[in-house]
């Protein structure tokens, strides 16, 4: 019943982002928004700066500080459980409840690098998953949106 109720929820937010998706382009279109996803634009002139906040969100759990370096649209893996594009909000929510089951215990990328201008980075770290501890592989890529660095696909394996 617990599952039925996810999957409604999830379809759900599948339709709202959609219809988000459409406004934003249209806000887009015409430069209507002074900020993103609801938060104020956090300035990141370099990968860097969000790489950094970014491997501090996942070592302490803070989502509200990572989803807030998310593109307006991001390709998400999540472990086999959802991958694909999802609006901004849609991708809060995936990722938040996923790493409300599979708590952060450390976190620390390992590797950095670039592809076709956009640069990207790799790491390892842990979660508590019932009392017993997995690890993880999360890699994240970044694109240039106006002019700031935003996450345009996170996966964790």
């Amino acid at each position: 019943m617990m599952r039925l109720i996810l999957l409604v929820l999830i379809g759900i937010f599948y339709i709202l982002g959609l219809l988000i998706s459409q406004a934003n382009a249209l806000a887009d279109q015409y430069d209507l928004y002074a900020s993103e996803n609801g938060h104020p634009i956090v300035q990141g002139t370099n990968g860097e700066d969000v790489f950094r906040s970014v491997q501090q969100s996942i070592a302490k759990g803070d989502f509200d500080e990572l989803t807030r370096h998310f593109g307006r649209h991001i390709y998400l893996n999540i472990r086999s459980i959802e991958s694909g594009y999802y609006s901004a909000n849609q991708a809060q929510f995936v990722v938040q409840n996923f790493f409300t089951v599979h708590k952060p215990i450390s976190f620390s990328f390992t590797t950095y690098g670039e592809s076709g201008g956009s640069p990207y980075a790799t790491g390892r770290g842990s979660i508590n998953v019932k009392g017993n501890r997995e690890y993880i592989q999360v890699y994240v890529s970044l694109v240039k949106q106006k002019d700031r660095w935003v996450i345009s696909q996170f996966n964790v394996y």
